[in-house]
């Protein structure tokens, strides 16, 4: 009876590879973005992005016209390399600890233990948010792989307890129990008896672990932790902001990733996340197949006989092995190198590959363009329905005057089509014009007791060269902060240049408590 599970297993990891590695190389690969959203048809038709599935497109684009299945290909890799590092890390710890656990005796046994009843009596989701809530790795040098050790960690105590019980149940047998009388080592024994009887469910469980990792990711992503803050966006268009859009920080590009900046697209586009899920999906389908005719396999042989012939085998390199002067210069060796793989992994989050720029630039948005029309010959203006329109896409960080509403959406959680919220406020767009937030009011959560205190909250919502001209209190109600902006006066000059767009009115209500409760921001003074 043929083995399909193994087989179909093989050809599925065989073709993730080939398009991990060979993929990027294809000629439809888009390596970057494309310069335009529009596309027009024949008859004079118009459309914009995300563009559904099509002959052009087979799997669709997203917002950005990106092409999802150029982004799927191009992700492959560093998925592979992100659930490989995890699992390996996790056995590598897992093992050693397992071994010095099977006597169940001693700190090790308490350890491992510990580790599983700790992580074992919660969901592993909830375990890997808990863990990367209490130890937050921004702003860590190689943070994502402060998140890789987080999350390899998780699950260590329940390999450590498995294999521990594995091991104990051979360190029963009798023959086991002979080599102890005749003075064998834990070393000897463990390489003359346990890896080999072992080693079978340790190819098993490792699949099986490769398809939990996967599993795993992607359910975070779905909650974007992990490789969330993978993105950030720089605003700008001006000419203090020639490098603008979205960027990569932590130099990988992945499946997982692509899922957690989709997942708003579900009600609207719901091929955006559907492929990267699937890809997903297919991914862990691969490593329990294999996981799956592994298991098959081994109990043919088990059953057939041929298991104890290559257990004899393995029985027999481990004794020459232990007999030969050199197995701690071995030992020694592979431990380097094992730990030397990590610490080069773990370092070349700024020294990736030739295509890692490439990779990092899908994630790119670039400023609105509706057509080639360059009216003022700068760049920063396009006509639109006959419209004047700003290529400018935000002035701020986290969204304010002027800023197109999708970058709101982006920055902050979206409640209605015109109130976004931080933890802190809620900024409401009073009026929106072409897409873009006018008259913002901002809604304080807690009462701020100063308006100096105030001001400071929502500095991300003010352009990012604002600069304060004069302040002065209008009544025993308001106090005004009038603040000057050349970003904005030379991104929206000719759109708004009769109403003094380089100056805004920051206008603080105060309570008759004395306290600020909101804020109103408005165009010159008032």
């Amino acid at each position: 009876m043929k083995n399909w599970s193994l087989w179909t297993g093989f050809v599925l990891f065989g073709l993730m590879l080939f398009i991990s590695f060979v993929g990027p190389q294809f000629s439809f690969i888009e390596h970057t973005p494309p310069e335009h959203r529009m596309r027009f048809y024949d008859g004079g038709e118009l459309g914009r992005a995300p563009f559904p599935p099509s002959k052009e497109d087979p799997l669709g684009t997203d917002r950005e016209a990106r092409d999802i299945l150029s982004m799927l290909i191009l992700g492959a890799k560093d998925t592979l390399k992100v659930i490989v590092l995890i699992t390996l890390i996790r056995y590598i710890i897992a093992i050693p600890m397992a071994f010095l656990a099977s006597t169940k005796k001693g700190l090790a046994y308490m350890v491992s233990n510990g580790w599983y009843s700790l992580f074992g009596s919660i969901p592993t989701i909830f375990a890997a948010i808990l863990l990367l809530e209490i130890f937050q790795t921004n702003g860590l040098e190689n943070a994502v792989y402060w998140n890789v050790l987080l999350l390899a960690l998780i699950e260590v105590g329940r390999v450590s307890y498995i294999f521990a019980h594995e091991i104990y149940e051979v360190s029963q047998k009798e023959f086991v129990q002979a080599s102890m009388t005749v003075g064998s080592t834990p070393f000897q024994l463990s390489l003359m008896h346990y890896l080999p009887t072992v080693a079978q469910s340790l190819v098993v469980n490792f699949f099986n672990d490769l398809a939990r990792v996967t599993l795993l990711l992607g359910q975070l992503a779905i909650f974007q932790y992990f490789i969330e803050h993978a993105i950030e966006f720089i605003p700008g268009g001006g000419v203090f902001h020639d490098e603008s859009g979205y960027n990569s920080l932590t130099g990988l590009f992945t499946w997982p990733g692509l899922l957690s900046a989709a997942r708003y697209e579900v009600m609207k586009a719901l091929w955006i996340p559907l492929f990267p899920a699937i890809a997903l999906t297919l991914l862990l389908l691969t490593f329990q197949l294999l996981s799956e005719g592994f298991r098959k396999l081994f109990e043919r042989q088990m059953s057939s006989g041929k298991n104890r012939v290559m257990h004899r085998v393995a029985e027999r390199v481990g004794e020459a092995l232990v007999a030969s002067k050199m197995v701690g210069v071995i030992t020694l060796v592979v431990f380097v190198v094992a730990i030397s793989a990590m610490i080069v992994t773990g370092t070349m989050k700024h020294s990736t590959e030739a295509d890692a720029p490439a990779l990092e630039e899908i994630e790119v948005v670039e400023e609105e363009e509706i057509n080639e029309d360059d009216p003022f010959g700068d760049g920063m203006y396009t006509f639109y329905n006959e419209t004047l329109e700003a290529k400018t896409i935000a002035t701020t960080t986290k969204g304010g005057y002027y800023d197109k509403l999708e970058f709101l959406e982006f920055q902050m959680a979206k409640k209605t089509d015109r109130d976004f919220e931080t933890d802190t406020l809620t900024l409401r767009c009073r009026t929106i014009g072409t897409g873009r937030c006018e008259k913002p009011m901002i809604t304080f959560k807690e009462p701020v007791s100063t308006v100096e205190e105030a001001y400071q909250l929502i500095l991300d919502h003010l352009p990012t060269d604002a600069t304060i001209k004069n302040e002065w209190h209008k009544n025993e109600s308001e106090y005004i902060y009038n603040v000057t902006s050349p970003m904005l006066k030379n991104s929206y000059h000719w759109i708004n240049k009769d109403y003094g767009l380089g100056e805004l009115a920051v206008i603080m209500h105060i309570t008759a408590e004395k306290v600020v409760e909101q804020v109103e921001i408005e165009v010159g003074y008032r």
